[in-house]
């Protein structure tokens, strides 16, 4: 199976799929058990754990923007779930 998915920066709360992970999959090369709760694009984030609305998400150690609501771990992190954050 190889790894589907890495983590970039230790503070990170999202993983980025290197390549498409299919829905009920497990989510392999972090160190986290996850399985994908959808399918989850290539070169997308993925929740490493559960992320409340308006928690901060963080890929690269930065925040990238807030959660329009709660997410799941498995869960695609993307515009349907990710807004950006407040200035």
């Amino acid at each position: 199976m190889g790894i589907n998915a890495i983590i970039i920066h230790p503070a990170d709360n999202v993983a980025v799929a290197v390549r498409e992970i299919k829905s009920g999959e497990q989510i392999v090369g972090i160190n986290h058990n996850i399985q994908a709760r959808e399918d989850i694009p290539r070169n997308h984030k993925v929740a490493l754990r559960e992320i409340r609305g308006g928690e901060k998400i963080i890929k690269y150690g930065e925040t990238i923007g807030i959660a329009s609501r709660d997410i799941q771990p498995g869960e695609w992190v993307h515009t349907h779930n990710l807004k950006a954050e407040d200035t």
